[in-house]
């Protein structure tokens, strides 16, 4: 009885979740907070911010246009009143500098024009072209990518249009067979979006010997249009709209290119910074981060983020000045940063800092208008190799805010305001519900640098996708909408004023929200775990049986491992030893749910016992293997990248790495990560094997990243 009793426990606590997560309020948002925080944040601010934003081609974070950008930020977040505001500008920036000043390509000839320019669209010249005129033959090579692309073609001195990688082109043609340069047309994305000028790059840094030249980004409308005029074509018949026999060559085009640019070496990269100081502790920081530099428009990706980090920090000091909200005890730090590569670079400079920081949350492409390209605004959790307790207090305050801004007919019922029971919407936005979804961890973005083992800190990012505007000229405010950027906002401001005014009477109420988040794991993983059993052929079931309960086991130790997060809040004697006894339960909870799975295997395979799992000669020597970091944050920038040959999605690549603690063996990483991709799938995650682990880890010893303990 006690056995049945035990898994019942579980299972009611994950009905408890589910109906908790279906629920329009959050323990961790007062509604006095609610009315407060919501009636000062707005969309239409973060908007007027974006029209500014918006003006600056912020190329990379070495350019011109990015650094007018950063000290329009500087500058905006002092007059909000956010407190020690410095440009941090000593930062290393890896690639060469560049500027784009002026570009212009026309038609010569036959019917002298211009096609397009830099100042009619900042992305029309790639990244990386250099400074000079080009005349020149027009010859179409299809993709450009490939020899076959360039059989028969004579393109010496002449300029190629492409609707393969411009980079790729240059190589192919400029270098390889004396072309002038590269006209590239956006063929990824045409038929949907046949006037969209997508944003481009060369080589920043072309092999010895050789140099970039130009490329140019047009529409697909105007790429086929060029394509339509070179191709050969009939030969016209002796009367009106007839053809007559053989063909003629298409028409002869040529075109001048001609670009400014400036290349800076050895340049510096900028992060913004603003405080709001904590009354109390400064040890714990809570991050918000977004990045500055991106090609000119981009709305979205991500001046919507950076637009959000200045109206949250104005909301927030203009509360606390009020006496509306009190000052927090632990400090808010923001970041306007160039996306992964400033943070990174500035931990390798200043390693000590990790240690002052609690969590970050990242905005990264807020504001999207969701009924333009059906987005959805992704909010993700940490990793598995990062379990924390953000994870439960971001996933109950963004779910209230789906709930309360998505219409339901039983609310209606009920009495409920209609359309919204708890709306978040901008006086000039849109009233379209908030389409948003918790989703297992992917990167991509600078909470990434957070999480990474080098730092160690816990991050989740919302980010939207798809996005069928990202990078190109549609990456403007036309698709934007100030009620997105207002509920992503409102989401990020108010878990950053929680954990800064967490203290600890106010943990107990987060640790058992952390217990519930805990049994739904493992409750999901054993749903998982049958689901991959269930759907396995007969042959293959032994191994499925024992990968669901290597899924069930990983999942216990990280609830384990989350509810252990606690404790870098200040957990007394008391709550110490009540999450102890909880992690006992979930070993106890773990066990039932094992013995369950057993049973599931007897009944699909009718009557054999489940397998017992057996060490491999592979995998003994990998239980024997136990790794520590070793090399410097700026090692690990500097040689990690060009490690990773095994095939393993390079979300799995970045967890291997995250899981070497000094304490799992390789085996023991290899279970973790082959968990982690299980947990959701070869769709999301890949596979993982025993080898591709093995392999990535001793490229990691041998390249100096990694030791073996004795």
């Amino acid at each position: 009885m006690r056995t049945r009793r035990g898994v019942s426990v579980v299972c009611s606590a994950l009905l408890l979740c589910a109906g908790a997560a279906a629920a329009q309020e959050s323990p961790f948002v007062s509604a006095e907070m609610f009315r407060t925080l919501g009636g000062e944040i707005s969309g239409d601010i973060s908007y007027d911010h974006l029209r500014h934003l918006t003006l600056h081609h912020s190329i990379n974070g070495a350019s011109r246009g990015f650094r007018d950008k950063q000290r329009w930020i500087a500058e905006r977040a002092r007059q909000f009143g956010l407190e020690g505001v410095r440009i941090i500008d000593d930062i290393r920036y890896k690639g060469p500098g560049w500027s784009p000043l002026a570009a212009e390509l026309y038609i010569v000839s036959p019917d002298p024009r211009r096609l397009i320019s830099f100042q009619d669209s900042a992305v029309a010249i790639a990244d990386y072209s250099r400074s000079g005129t080009w005349e020149g033959e027009l010859v179409d090579v299809a993709a450009g990518v490939t020899a076959s692309d360039y059989d028969s073609k004579d393109v010496k001195g002449k300029i190629v249009l492409a609707s393969g990688s411009p980079a790729t082109a240059m190589e192919q043609a400029v270098w390889k067979r004396g072309a002038l340069g590269v006209v590239y047309y956006n063929a990824a994305r045409g038929m949907d979006h046949p006037d969209q000028v997508a944003w481009t790059r060369l080589n920043p840094r072309p092999p010895n010997g050789k140099e970039n030249t130009f490329a140019f980004s047009l529409s697909y409308r105007a790429g086929m249009e060029l394509r339509q005029r070179l191709a050969p074509r009939p030969k016209p018949g002796p009367t009106p709209g007839s053809f007559g026999e053989g063909v003629e060559p298409g028409e002869k085009i040529v075109v001048r290119a001609k670009v400014e640019a400036e290349f800076e070496e050895n340049p510096k990269q900028w992060i913004v910074e603003g405080w709001i100081r904590g009354a109390q502790r400064h040890d714990q920081q809570i991050v918000l981060t977004a990045h500055a530099q991106e090609e000119k428009f981009s709305a979205n990706d991500d001046n919507s983020g950076c637009a959000n980090l200045l109206e949250i920090g104005r909301a927030l000091v203009k509360l606390i000045a009020e006496g509306k909200l009190p000052r927090p005890a632990r400090d808010i730090r923001f970041w306007w940063t160039n996306e992964i590569d400033a943070e990174y670079e500035y931990f390798a400079a200043h390693p000590d800092e990790r240690g002052k920081i609690l969590l970050n949350i990242n905005q990264d492409m807020v504001g999207a208008k969701q009924s333009a390209g059906s987005r959805i605004q992704h909010i993700t959790r940490t990793p598995w190799s990062r379990p924390s307790f953000l994870n439960d207090v971001v996933e109950s305050i963004a779910t209230m805010v789906m709930r309360g801004n998505s219409a339901y007919l039983a609310a209606a019922q009920a009495g409920a305001k209609q359309p919204f029971s708890k709306p978040i919407v901008s006086r000039m936005g849109t009233r379209e519900r908030y389409a948003a979804e918790i989703v297992p961890y992917f990167d991509s973005t600078d909470h990434l640098v957070f999480n990474d083992v080098i730092i160690g800190l816990p991050g989740v990012t919302l980010t939207n996708w798809p996005d069928d505007f990202i990078h190109s000229s549609d990456d403007d405010l036309w698709q934007m909408d100030p009620t997105q950027l207002q509920r992503n906002a409102f989401i990020v401001a108010a878990t950053a004023l929680y954990f800064g005014n967490l203290e600890s009477a106010g943990l107990p109420g987060l640790s058992v929200q952390v217990r519930a988040g805990a049994q739904h794991s493992l409750n999901e993983a054993y749903r998982r775990a049958n689901e991959i059993l269930t759907l396995a052929a007969p042959a293959e079931r032994p191994a499925a049986f024992l990968d669901g309960t290597n899924l069930i086991a990983q999942t216990r130790l990280r609830a384990g491992a989350a509810l252990d997060s606690l404790r870098v809040l200040g957990a007394d004697a008391k709550l110490a030893a009540e999450l102890d006894e909880w992690k006992t339960r979930l070993g106890t909870a773990s066990n039932h749910l094992l013995q369950d799975l057993g049973r599931n295997y007897s009944v699909l395979s009718g009557g054999p016992l489940p397998p017992t799992a057996r060490l491999r000669e592979e995998e003994k020597a990998m239980a024997g293997k136990v790794p520590v970091i070793a090399g410097r944050i700026a090692d690990f920038l500097e040689k990690r990248r060009d490690l990773d040959k095994t095939g393993l999605h390079p979300l799995m690549s970045y967890e291997v790495w995250n899981f070497v603690d000094g304490k799992r063996s390789y085996l023991d990483i290899y279970h973790a990560v082959r968990a982690e991709a299980q947990s959701v799938g070869a769709w999301y995650y890949g596979t993982v094997s025993a080898k591709q682990v093995a392999d990535l880890l001793d490229a990691g010893v041998k390249a100096g990243l990694l030791k073996l303990k004795p």
